[in-house]
């Protein structure tokens, strides 16, 4: 049996576009037979990764960067230890280094403007200590490059340090290298997305610019930019064991109970970018649930009809609702060995779900109740008996 801790989320956007598809509108899915707001898994995860750095949950030097341009940032590395390269010679042995160890292919059409170093055709995600170990190692092969990737042992050496599992983001969301599945890590996260418990319309603001230099009353410009303003239903579930697994590499510089915890505030605490700055659409959730779980469940189900308006909004039947459903799904299903906890901020319109989780005061305690429940669990499934 494995161990899962399973989050489950209520949280108001106001007009906003956090997600937007092809077209520059806000995604969208049909469910329950009506168009509702959707916030794509992708999106936000993107946001919850951004968020450990920003809300300092975890160290820069613990996380990875999504990018084409892996070649500069490990020449820079490289220029680091060997100031005396120049930065044609330090780009030219990190892109020879890199293409060795991912098997990636360079793209000379593609570059940074600050750097002599090719872009990559494909996107890869490293983590920073991959990156730092792969500099030492270039370090020691950049005055005969040649002759150092002709041997064998050194290859493998270079595919071994980028194959290390010491980034905290690598560990949670997993890796795909198409180039080198050698390379790939299974998550040991799930992220649904985010979808509107409600029929949502999607309505456009027409706007207008001013020039300041005109003294006519026109406008400068017209144009025009859709937004929805949903209530999500958002979902999450992180696998213990996998986790732990997935941690093997990380000499303990953060233990399993510590980065649940920070993925836990992640989850509840960022939100998607998209056009921010018209719309200031920063909201935490109005309620979260964290239960630990041999048998995860998502309760998008609970919404399949649509939860229809009153004068107190979609929230309150939205939360009897998910209350209803968690409970008639643990009566069939459930775990009887599953605990939960609850945070909201509006107890009077969430009261129906203080039957299905321990209520707590704060998103660190909640945190950090589910992750050491999680890593007690996690513990005792992976030692033998």
């Amino acid at each position: 049996m494995s161990v899962h801790l399973v989050l489950h989320a209520l949280q108001t956007l106001p007009p906003s576009n956090v997600n937007r598809d092809d077209l520059g509108n806000p995604k969208t899915a049909v469910y329950g037979g009506v168009p509702r707001a959707r916030v794509s898994s992708q999106s936000w995860k993107r946001a919850m990764r951004e968020h450990f750095t920003t809300a300092g949950l975890i160290p820069a030097q613990d996380l990875a960067v999504r990018t084409r341009h892996g070649i500069s940032l490990l020449a820079a590395a490289l220029h680091t230890l060997r100031p005396g390269l120049g930065e044609e010679e330090a780009a030219t042995i990190a892109e020879k280094i890199l293409i060795a160890a991912t098997g990636a292919s360079p793209d000379t059409a593609a570059r940074r403007p600050d750097t002599a170093a090719p872009a990559t055709r494909e996107i890869l995600f490293l983590g920073c200590r991959q990156v730092d170990r792969l500099a030492h190692l270039a370090a020691d092969a950049a005055d005969d490059i040649t002759a150092y990737l002709k041997t064998k042992a050194n290859v493998t050496a270079l595919k071994q340090a980028v194959m290390s599992k010491d980034a905290v983001d690598i560990a949670l969301f997993g890796r795909m290298v198409a180039a080198d599945q050698d390379l790939s890590l299974d998550a040991a996260v799930q992220v649904a997305h985010a979808l509107a418990v409600h029929r949502t319309p999607v309505e456009t603001d027409y706007f207008t610019a001013v020039d300041d230099f005109t003294t006519n009353s026109g406008a400068g410009m017209i144009g025009r930019a859709d937004f929805v303003a949903p209530t999500l239903y958002r979902h999450a579930v992180l696998t213990g064991p996998d986790l732990a697994a997935n941690l093997t590499d990380y000499a303990d510089a953060m233990t399993l109970e510590q980065v649940t915890a920070a993925f836990v505030r992640s989850f509840a605490e960022a939100v998607p970018s998209g056009r921010i700055n018209s719309h200031a659409h920063t909201t935490r959730p109005t309620v979260l649930i964290a239960t630990v779980t041999g048998t995860p469940v998502n309760h998008a189900e609970a919404f399949e009809t649509p939860v229809a308006t009153t004068e107190g909004g979609y929230l309150p039947a939205a939360a009897a609702r998910l209350a209803q459903h968690i409970a008639a799904t643990g009566t069939a299903y459930g775990d009887p060995t599953a605990r939960s906890w609850l945070l909201t901020t509006q107890p009077q319109d969430t009261e129906p779900l203080n039957a299905t989780a321990e209520p707590l005061p704060t998103l660190r305690v909640l945190a950090d109740t589910a992750a050491a429940e999680l890593a007690l669990r996690t513990n005792a499934v992976r030692e033998p008996a």
